[in-house]
């Protein structure tokens, strides 16, 4: 899954422009300054980046310059500086594209597609899906987990599968409520808060380990508490 990173430290845009490109099958990671934007490009791999220019404590251009050495990927500076000054800067810093606010995220959308084109998926994806103890069959929706059968609903089983391909990474309410319900998210529907409950106690019923959370701000992410070594 291609990676992005978000650098915006207005909390309401943020949030949209995350929960819109998760929608579209995007993973992205986001922050609010450029100390921490810095140790997330230290920290992972990102395939583009996309960054306000107007930061607190250090502007997007200056963080730029001191990032340009360690990530060669695109850059598409966002911000409500309209200038042409402004605009050369970013561009001359290396910035792929300038793109002034309020933007649609449509439009950021297209132009992510532009630099980042869609990784092709495959078009015979493996019937099996396997995570640590637990194997879910695509086309029988038969779930093992550590030796046991596990029975789910239809509903249960999308939101298992949709977890498992995006495995350690969040999915959007709105992504979910588009692709299983064939709706739109209004802010208040619990449906998904409780197929993900059921999901995560019926896991949980036979291995404690697993866990289907509620990331607050971001969605739902399914995980596995690895085994630690006991302390002597």
């Amino acid at each position: 899954m291609q990676q992005i990173l978000l650098i915006e430290d207005d909390l309401e845009l943020s949030r949209l422009v995350v929960d819109f490109l998760q929608s579209e099958g995007y993973q992205v990671s986001s922050c609010g300054n450029a100390l921490k934007a810095k140790k997330l490009i230290l920290a992972q791999r990102f395939d583009l980046i996309v960054c306000d220019v107007m930061l607190p404590g250090s502007s997007g251009f200056d963080l730029v310059k001191q990032i340009r050495q360690q990530f060669k990927g695109p850059i598409l500076f966002m911000t409500a500086q309209t200038s042409v000054g402004s605009v050369l800067q970013g561009l001359e810093l290396g910035a792929q594209d300038y793109l002034l606010k309020p933007l649609d995220p449509r439009i950021l959308l297209a132009k992510i597609r532009i630099f980042l084109p869609p990784e092709h998926a495959s078009a015979d994806p493996q019937p099996l899906l396997k995570q640590h103890n637990l194997t879910v069959d695509r086309v029988s929706g038969h779930v093992v987990l550590a030796g046991q059968d596990i029975c789910l609903t239809n509903a249960e089983l999308q939101l298992l599968l949709t977890l498992l391909d995006n495995y350690g990474v969040a999915v959007s309410r709105e992504r979910l409520f588009r692709e299983q319900l064939t709706r739109e998210y209004d802010g208040t529907d619990r449906t998904m808060d409780g197929r993900a409950s059921r999901l995560r106690r019926k896991l949980q019923n036979v291995d404690e380990r697993w866990n289907v959370q509620v990331v607050w701000g971001q969605g739902y992410r399914i995980s596995y508490a690895e085994a630690t070594e006991p302390q002597p």
